[in-house]
């Protein structure tokens, strides 16, 4: 049994002079490599002389967060001078702390060393071992705008939450467990410990600290450990014995024989205890655990010059005489070599034979022979071949989505079918893939990107083929496995970054459970089969739309630094992107915002991309150019010897295809094009190799757009002024040329105004605009004229008719008047002959009887007489 400690300080003062014996103990006990960790420029030289002199140490070279106060101002080229010098190290122990030592030091130090370390793990193409307390939240948000990590970061004393594995993991996290984890309720450490990949799991001893919880009889003891009194070791001894498991709702350190010294240094061997604790947690066997253990840590520190190291340090290593399943120095007549890249296996030929048609087949052709040079070309890589090794010992082979698909092709490669045996590889491993990738859009993507190594075998094996019919199945069902499409904004001209326009969900949390992998981390070879295949199905355009644009942005924006030198393959393989892009893009008004299909254009040029590509872009960019800005329009000009600053050509297409597609009746687009392009006239007319050709072209344009509307010329006028301006070398029959687009009539007074003054003008210009002006005052006084004789024409016509309506009035109250003096004379004329003839009735009481008035001596109506009550006698 092997394994690895992936994090540990033998460099540490306190067991720096029995580092030796230290070491010598452990490889006895099986663990054969150690990774130290440096803290601090003070112990960088140490960490190096360790890994200098023992080749199953491994370099670490970093700053810890507590020693960040302490570090120089040269550190970080220091930094460098030891990689440079030590190209086997890593980097560690870097990382961050809000406990209550790491509260002593400034976070915001803390961050900037630790980005700085981090970035340059990524750049130097190594592993960084990172510590971490209480900043996970921290921690996540800098992996996550750094990384992702393909060669790993190792999280070292991973005590973090279960929901936060997956977050980590995608950004290529490797989870390194230690003693810590002992005093950690079980229930939580099972939930943390079941969420980790299995390819992603380490374990470490991280001496002199994270001594484990265990019964004394069960750890390895540090010599002349001040801590350890002569009656304390007197109870126990140094043999390692198995590790119980406590209750679900009970720690490890409660059930512990025997109490330990507080500052009791670890011995890197006590791993083992890790190692047993762990595996019952997670209910897998000691021996499956280390395997897996010590796989993943060799895959993380595989790169080269590691794996030279290592191939050293097992050809010396005579302590370790563990059947392995690599690295063995020679051979036996039953046995089988092979070499998968720069490392061998050996297997025994008929174990493998009984489980490989191909090899079977092989053994019996050549049973005398070596077959080693016949299986050179074997279609896997380290961790895949190790997997069928473990099946054909008859060990569970740990499938996983990372690795499905290199162990199918191995495995049909390998004629490990049921044609050979009823308990075949190949059957486990499609079944699996079956069940386990094929429902799941997260999981399709995954394997995905695995079978970028083996892309033929997974085309020949129908693979491609399966992921492919699935997630058209799903996208046809939810068009937003691509992704969001990009929303069009109606006051998008107004935002400053066009990229605005698209932003992600406000709601959205740190962790997000309905997360889904993203199409375009996929290579092109894969994604444009992918998209093609998505355009012929009838995906949503506006889905398949953004996601094109994305991956644009992923693969060729954000890779291409303004002012940087690109190399002619880097050069060649971004065209052959933008152009496959651009083939995919579908067609269609509104898909993408305009500024976002300039981009794409500029691009393309830039990397001289084929005129057809350059023109697709023009065609799309035409249909909507009413939604372009000023800024949009400045595509700057490309090659050595430009003629302009500004590609006004390209300009000049986009417009004709504006022209030619705009269909609609609402001429409020040609507006909009014709101020689009007043104002790109005023902004290029400062351009002294701008032609009068075609600054008369593109203002000709846009008057020409603006026919049948109320637009003045004020903003030609503008742009006029100021290539006059810029260009005061132009003669005076020139000058006249350029100004010959100007339409005076539209002119506004204001315009007007300025243009009679202005130098600039020729002077035959200069009278037309004062003669037009005048032209324009006459009819503007006309109109007020006609308008005041119109005004005070219809006041005498009202006049007219209250004159006549008074003299009507006046006729009627003349009449009433007289017909009044007559009522009053005959009323007076009637009092009279009554008191000198009684009984004979006037006219007057006639027509008061007729109204229903009684004759009375007072001569008032009935109906205003006052009720007489009998009983008053009144």
């Amino acid at each position: 049994m092997k394994l690895f400690d992936a994090h540990c300080h033998l460099q540490d003062p306190r067991i720096l002079n029995k580092a030796p014996k230290l070491i010598s103990t452990s490889l006895d006990s099986g663990v054969l490599n150690f990774a130290v960790n440096g803290v601090s420029e003070k112990d960088w030289h140490l960490v190096k002389e360790m890994g200098d002199k023992y080749p199953c140490v491994i370099p670490c070279f970093g700053v810890h967060p507590w020693y960040v106060a302490e570090r120089s101002p040269s550190w970080f080229s220091t930094l460098k001078k030891f990689f440079e010098t030590t190209p086997s190290a890593a980097v560690g122990e870097i990382g961050l702390d809000k406990g209550s030592k790491g509260r002593e030091i400034d976070f915001n130090d803390q961050i900037e060393v630790f980005r700085q370390q981090l970035e340059l793990a990524k750049e130097l193409k190594k592993p960084a071992s990172v510590h971490c307390v209480r900043a996970f939240g921290d921690l996540l948000q800098i992996v996550k705008d750094i990384g992702p990590f393909p060669d790993g970061v190792i999280l070292h004393s991973y005590l973090g939450s279960a929901e936060m594995v997956p977050e980590f993991a995608k950004s290529g996290a490797y989870f390194s467990l230690s003693g810590y984890i002992m005093p950690m309720k079980a229930q939580k450490a099972k939930k943390m410990l079941k969420a980790i990949p299995s390819e992603r799991i380490l374990l470490e001893s991280d001496a002199p600290d994270a001594l484990p919880n265990s019964e004394l009889g069960s750890l390895f003891l540090v010599d002349e450990d001040p801590s350890l009194s002569q009656e304390f070791l007197a109870q126990g001894g140094s043999s390692a014995s198995n590790v119980s498991v406590p209750s679900d709702n009970q720690s490890f350190s409660s059930r512990d024989a025997s109490i330990l010294p507080k500052d009791m240094l670890n011995h890197p061997a006590n791993i083992h205890n890790v190692l047993d604790y762990v595996a019952n947690l997670l209910e897998i066997s000691r021996e499956e655990l280390a395997e897996l253990s010590y796989r993943n840590a060799v895959q993380l520190f595989s790169y080269q010059v590691f794996i030279e190291k290592l191939k050293l340090h097992n050809m010396t290593e005579r302590r370790c005489t563990d059947t392995s399943l690599r690295m063995s120095k020679s051979a036996s007549s039953t046995e089988l070599e092979v070499h998968v890249g720069s490392m061998p296996f050996t297997l025994d030929k008929e174990l493998l034979a009984s489980k490989s048609a191909k090899v079977a087949a092989l053994l019996k052709e050549n049973s005398n022979k070596d077959l080693s040079y016949l299986l050179q070309d074997i279609p896997a890589d380290l961790e895949t071949f190790e997997l069928v090794a473990r099946f054909c010992r008859g060990y569970d082979v740990q499938m996983s989505t990372e690795n499905i698909v290199p162990l199918i092709c191995l495995s049909f490669y390998l004629g490990m079918d049921e044609n050979h045996s009823n308990n075949n590889l190949l059957s486990k491993a499609v079944t699996f893939f079956e069940q386990r990738v094929l429902p799941s859009w997260n999981e399709i993507i995954k394997a995905l990107r695995v079978s970028e190594k083996f892309l033929q075998q997974t085309m020949q094996l129908g693979l491609f083929d399966a992921c492919l019919q699935a997630m058209i199945a799903k996208a046809s069902d939810s068009p937003r496995h691509l992704g969001e499409p990009i929303i069009i904004s109606t006051n998008y001209g107004d935002t400053e970054d066009g990229d605005d326009s698209y932003r992600p969900n406000a709601r959205r949390r740190l962790f997000a459970f309905d997360w889904k992998e993203d199409l375009t981390t996929l290579p092109l070879q894969l994604y444009e089969p992918i998209i093609y295949t998505m355009n012929q199905h009838e995906i949503p355009p506006e889905y398949i739309s953004a996601s094109i644009y994305q991956y644009a942005k992923k693969w060729i924006f954000s890779c291409n630094t303004e002012g940087e030198a690109m190399s002619i393959y880097k050069r060649k393989s971004q065209r052959n992107l933008i152009e496959t892009l651009e083939r995919l893009l579908p067609h269609g008004r509104e898909l993408l915002p305009c500024t976002l299909l300039f981009e794409m254009l500029r691009c393309a040029i830039d990397l001289e991309a084929s005129s057809a590509c350059r023109n697709g872009f023009e065609i799309r960019i035409g249909k909507e150019l009413d939604q372009a800005k000023v800024k949009d329009l400045l595509i700057p000009s490309q090659g050595y010897a430009k003629e302009m600053q500004y590609d006004i050509e390209c300009i000049r297409r986009i417009l004709k295809i504006f022209y030619g597609n705009y269909n609609s009746s609402d001429a409020s687009g040609f507006i909009t094009v014709a101020e689009l392009i007043e104002e790109f006239l005023a902004e290029i007319a400062g351009d002294i190799d701008l032609m009068i050709d075609t600054f008369i072209s593109l203002a000709e344009i846009s008057m020409a757009a603006a026919l049948g509307t109320k637009r003045n010329s004020d903003g030609i006028y503008r742009a006029i002024d100021i290539y006059l301006e810029k260009h005061a070398y132009l003669t005076e029959k020139e000058k006249e040329e350029v100004c010959r687009v100007l339409d005076f009539r539209k002119m506004s007074p204001e315009a007007c105004e300025h243009a009679a003054k202005n130098e600039r003008l020729p002077v035959r210009v200069v009278v037309q605009v004062l003669f037009m002006a005048q032209l324009q005052l006459r009819e503007t006084l006309t109109k007020e004229v006609g308008g005041y004789d119109d005004k005070l024409g219809k006041e005498e016509e009202e006049e007219d008719e209250v004159r006549m309506e008074m003299e009507k009035m006046s006729i009627k109250v003349k009449g009433l008047e007289k017909d009044c003096y007559l009522m009053k004379k005959e009323i007076t004329s009637g009092c009279n002959r009554q008191r000198e003839k009684k009984g004979k009735v006037s006219m007057w009481k006639e027509m008061k009887r007729k109204l229903g008035c009684m004759s009375m001596d007072d001569f008032n109506c009935q109906v205003k007489k006052k009720k007489v009550h009998p009983k008053l006698g009144i």
